[in-house]
């Protein structure tokens, strides 16, 4: 398992239930959701697909490698999700 901090950027309309398929992508992909943040809407620098604001969406998860391809594909086939960002992250040194 990875560790990444996940930012997808949704569209501004019925935020909960596009909220619950996202996290839903991310299960059925054997993800595991350490946090979760809502940023809430923010208006975007520039207009994406006709949206001028979008819902932010902050996650730290961890996500088996092999994943995040599948992840990605699932992402694109979905029309409310404007952008995700993947960034992985060090785990910490235990002492």
């Amino acid at each position: 398992m990875v560790t990444y901090e996940l930012t997808v950027i949704l569209r501004n309309k019925e935020t909960d239930s596009l909220i619950e398929k996202t996290k839903e992508i991310l299960a059925k992909h054997g993800t595991t959701i350490q946090s979760d943040n809502s940023l809430g809407v923010k208006r975007l620098a520039y207009q994406i697909d006709g949206e001028n604001e979008g819902y932010y969406l902050f996650m730290n998860v961890e996500i088996p490698g092999e994943s995040v391809k599948k992840i990605i594909s699932d992402f694109r086939l979905n029309s409310d999700i404007l952008r995700y960002m993947f960034i992985k992250t060090k785990k910490a040194a235990s002492a």
